[in-house]
């Protein structure tokens, strides 16, 4: 029997990004005014991304409802104007370099609707790439996987890759062997397409179903995608969502296998204390990437794997 190994935790959380308060300059929404201040603001599923020293976080924010307690007390709109994306930077060479409290400062919102005329008013669950132009790709949903190009995060040239199913959201890249697997959370599974330019895709294909859905009423779901390979291992990490453990569920399910294909049908190898998990490694170590949970922010804490080979 082969072991695979799995991400175990080695260390405490750091909050290395909190949102500040800010003017809201979205649409008139449920609970927020356009060109209001707002002084607390929450965050969510995110991507993070270290360009030569210079670090990027993006990811989806809004003012925190009103009448907001916590993740366990329902809210009338909790997710209301997620239609724009927080910036957020640092600077350092590794993330043991910025692994500390409030590390990455807030830049201006990026991707409000304004600026986005011709799509639908969210903007879900951004992961974040360099170009080969020196530039960044930033891919985001939902229900429509687009991409938007930017040198400066302030001018985007947007196009729609493809349309899906209307609950299909969280899209997250991988690439390997000069393909790109586009993976996103989709009804009862998570499902993938691949492309070579960006410009012609393949058919929606499945990466793996979910185990614990609830065919009748629907209410377990799998969020925020997260596709890695290590050491000839490829690792599908994602949240779950059953209306159990609070809005931003931290249960994080680590599943493992030798090719692709097997993540479809494995049990999970771990479950991390996360919301929205991903994993970071470089020279300094590896690192498991938190949103909301423990803290509302963006929370890192080391990790090690257990049955290492």
């Amino acid at each position: 029997m082969e072991k695979i190994p799995f991400p175990i935790l080695n260390g405490e959380y750091t909050t290395v990004y909190r949102p500040k308060g800010d003017t809201y300059r979205g649409e008139n929404s449920v609970y927020f005014t356009k060109n209001k201040y707002y002084e607390d603001w929450t965050v969510n599923d995110f991507s993070i991304l270290n360009d030569n020293g210079q670090w990027h976080l993006v990811g989806i924010t809004h003012p925190t409802p009103p009448d907001f307690v916590d993740e366990y007390n329902s809210v009338k709109c909790l997710h209301d104007a997620e239609n724009m994306l927080f910036h957020a930077t640092a600077v350092g060479d590794t993330m043991a370099d910025i692994l500390h409290k409030d590390a990455f400062k807030d830049n201006e919102k990026i991707l409000y609707p304004h600026d986005r005329p011709d799509e639908i008013k969210e903007c879900h669950a951004p992961h974040i790439l360099t170009d080969s132009k020196g530039g960044y790709n930033i891919f985001y949903g939902p229900q429509y996987m687009r991409m938007a190009k930017t040198s400066d995060f302030k001018v985007f040239e947007r196009c729609r890759l493809f349309k899906e199913h209307p609950s299909a959201r969280d899209p997250f890249v991988f690439s390997e062997n000069g393909v790109y697997y586009i993976v996103y959370a989709v009804e009862n599974r998570v499902g993938f397409r691949t492309t070579t330019d960006f410009l012609t895709f393949s058919p929606p294909k499945v990466l793996q179903v979910n185990p614990w859905y609830n065919e009748s009423g629907k209410s377990t779901a799998s969020e925020s995608p997260f596709l890695f390979k290590r050491k000839g291992f490829y690792y599908l990490m994602w949240t779950i969502w059953d209306n159990r453990a609070g809005s931003y569920d931290h249960r994080c399910f680590v599943f493992g296998a030798r090719t692709m294909d097997g993540l479809k049908s494995t049990a999970p190898l771990a479950m991390l204390p996360a919301h929205a998990g991903e994993i970071y490694s470089d020279s300094s170590g590896d690192y498991l990437l938190s949103a909301f949970y423990p803290q509302n922010g963006i929370n890192v804490v080391p990790i090690v794997w257990e049955n290492d080979v």
